[in-house]
């Protein structure tokens, strides 16, 4: 089964900021992205596809960064940016030294196709910083997507619903290891609040997330968490 592709096209070019001070939930969501990435630093001196991108930039300093998105709107001012699905990208094989692919770029997408698409246009060597939603998440404890490799659900954001994906960790894995990716570091977030969002306000059960960082000393814990970011490199020919 496939996304409407054009749904997606049309919900994110009517909205102003695809981040924004939306709700706390994803206001949380984009510091730990952009702290990860920072945290990170791989992207200097780097010709760099920022995959999905909406036009965001998350601080990165390097040689250069190409913008792909279907939401042309959002990318229609920015330098070296071009319209299209990463499942199907224009660019030449080993293009890239480095690739960025988060805000759950990834749920929009048919992962298989996806990823190996990135791979495609990827370096060997080259780094994947990766973000996606998983079915692990407590927050689909007890629905029947919850722990699925793969199953699309009708989600609400910016006070409209629409669908996607969810992916298992395990799932993601097993196709990274396939497309040539070796994985070096996973950090879930939206562990505990996840946990809470079945019992309280999604308002109030956000400001919980401090308790995802004591969570990570759990193995068993941390591997719920509603979304996941992983730091994976290409392997060498």
């Amino acid at each position: 089964m496939k996304l409407d592709q054009e749904k997606i096209k049309s919900f994110y070019n009517s909205v102003p900021n695809v981040w924004g001070n939306h709700d706390p939930w994803h206001d949380y969501s984009q510091k730990v992205i952009t702290s990860y990435i920072k945290h990170k630093d791989v992207f200097k001196n780097s010709i760099v596809l920022n995959a999905g991108s909406a036009g965001n930039s998350y601080g990165i300093k390097c040689h250069l960064m190409y913008h792909v998105d279907i939401a042309n709107e959002k990318i229609k001012d920015i330098e070296n940016a071009v319209i299209a699905s990463i499942e199907n990208m224009p660019f030449n094989n080993l293009f890239f030294d480095n690739i960025l692919c988060v805000g759950s770029v990834l749920n929009y997408c048919d992962a298989l196709t996806a990823l190996s698409e990135l791979s495609r246009v990827l370096k060997p060597n080259g780094n994947l910083i990766l973000e996606y939603e998983s079915s692990w998440g407590f927050e689909y404890l007890h629905k029947s997507c919850y722990k699925k490799d793969a199953c699309i659900i009708t989600t609400e954001y910016i006070e409209k619903k629409h669908n996607q994906w969810l992916y298992s960790p395990q799932y993601i894995e097993k196709i990274l290891e396939s497309c040539d990716f070796r994985i070096l570091d996973i950090y879930p977030f939206h562990i505990f609040d996840g946990l809470c969002s079945k019992f309280l306000d999604d308002q109030l059960a956000v400001y919980l997330t401090k308790v995802d960082k004591l969570l990570h000393k759990f193995p068993v814990i941390k591997k719920h968490g509603n979304n996941m970011i992983l730091h994976c490199k290409k392997n060498p020919l």
